[in-house]
């Protein structure tokens, strides 16, 4: 029964985020065709910025509401409403600090003024967020995949509209923006059908209890984000935004992996969270199960992607400047099977309630990797970003497989 449940859920994420990412290829691809790396850098590192400061906004309180509802599905919308009283304070605090890092960047106006528009997608992704916890912990993925069609869908219609017609780099922040609030508004409305949000039911004492018990899954969340982004981040100030795009032109490729990954992860963790109070012993085995599974099942997708790296640039790329990407492909595709391990293995450890474990981790890794992919950037540019992501999570991997051993 839990193999299907993880299954199915696993299909219904990676539809959700793989239509999410096909159709922000689609953008990207007639962004980087259309006006060439230093756009494509513009808008790497917009969504650079969005996916970090969503995550720290949310403050680790989806995951932990996920994990709780799936506990005890009676309480989702005690536990939605409390949520959102403590992360509508979370998300105020985080457009505040993102305005400010943003005014210190050494990013170009236009660049600036976009990432300051961009600040008003938090609030949005609040409901989102939210919402789509308890789609989560009820296993009805389904609805993301509604949620993601929706809002990619129109991102990628008014951004080739309005980009045709002349409009700037800030058009992509609005159109980010909007999308937002459409998938935000169906998995809430979706959740609300389902009986997982009713009648508001504010509890303040409730709310700051959240706040104090999500403190290790904010850690974690947001370390997770910005490792995901660190690279472009590190790239962006260290080689500017013209190798920032080339180096983006590799990793849209790589998400696709990324996608599943994250897919996988987040559809067995609320399985294995229940398995962890049911049965410690088929919670152990179901873990070490899948990690096999998953691990096997990368090793020939990531020696396709370095063989013909040549060739899928080639065939995606066709404005100048994006040689470099075909080296940036062919490291990246193993780094993928670091990442997987480290990701699956971090959820592992949350599920069986090791969150300060899995924060620690996190901690290092980052703190490794802000050197390595800045050595990186400075001797190779896109190439050596590329290697030095791949020594983070190579590191992050074996930490995370000897921390696990102990579950």
């Amino acid at each position: 029964m839990t193999t299907r449940a993880v299954a199915r859920n696993t299909f219904f994420l990676s539809a959700a985020q793989g239509v999410r990412i096909l159709l922000a290829l689609a953008l990207i691809l007639y962004i980087a065709n259309g006006y060439g790396p230093v756009w494509q850098g513009k808008f790497s590192i917009l969504l650079a910025f969005l996916n970090i400061f969503q995550v720290l906004a949310s403050f680790g309180l989806p995951r932990l509401i996920t994990r709780n509802v799936a506990r005890a599905y009676p309480q989702s919308n005690h536990y939605y409403w409390a949520g959102l009283a403590a992360q509508g304070l979370t998300t105020v605090a985080m457009m505040g600090v993102m305005a400010g890092v943003v005014a210190i960047m050494p990013y170009p106006p236009e660049t600036r003024w976009m990432l300051w528009v961009a600040v008003l997608a938090l609030p949005l992704f609040t409901f989102y967020s939210l919402a789509g916890a308890l789609l989560r912990a009820i296993e009805q993925m389904q609805y993301l995949v509604y949620a993601e069609l929706l809002s990619a869908s129109a991102q990628l219609i008014a951004a080739i509209l309005l980009l045709s017609l002349g409009g700037g780099v800030i058009i992509l922040a609005v159109i980010r923006v909007t999308g937002i609030g459409l998938a935000a508004m169906v998995v809430s409305l979706a959740a609300r059908r389902r009986g997982l949000i009713r009648k508001p039911q504010w509890d303040w004492p409730f709310s700051r209890a959240l706040l104090r018990e999500s403190l290790d899954f904010f850690g974690m969340a947001g370390l997770d984000a910005l490792t995901q982004r660190l690279d472009v981040l590190v790239l962006s100030v260290v080689a500017g935004e013209a190798v920032t795009g080339v180096y983006d032109a590799a990793f849209q490729i790589i998400k696709v992996l990324t996608t599943f990954i994250l897919a996988f992860t987040d559809a067995v963790y609320p399985a294995i969270s229940r398995l962890f109070t049911q049965d410690r012993a088929l919670f152990r085995q179901t873990w070490r199960r899948y990690l096999h599974w998953g691990f096997a099942a990368l090793i020939p997708v990531a020696l396709l992607l370095s063989v013909s790296a040549p060739w899928i640039i080639a065939g995606l790329y066709r404005h100048a400047g994006y040689e470099d990407a075909v080296r940036v492909l062919q490291v990246l595709a193993w780094a993928v099977l670091f990442y997987f391990v480290y990701i699956y293995l971090s959820r592992a450890l949350m599920a069986g309630d090791r969150p300060r474990t899995a924060l620690v981790l996190a901690a290092s890794m980052v703190s490794l990797g802000v050197g390595l992919l800045a050595l990186g950037a400075r001797a190779g540019a896109a190439p050596g970003a590329a290697l030095g992501l791949t020594g983070m999570y190579a590191f992050a991997a074996l930490a995370a497989w000897l921390a696990a051993r102990a579950l």
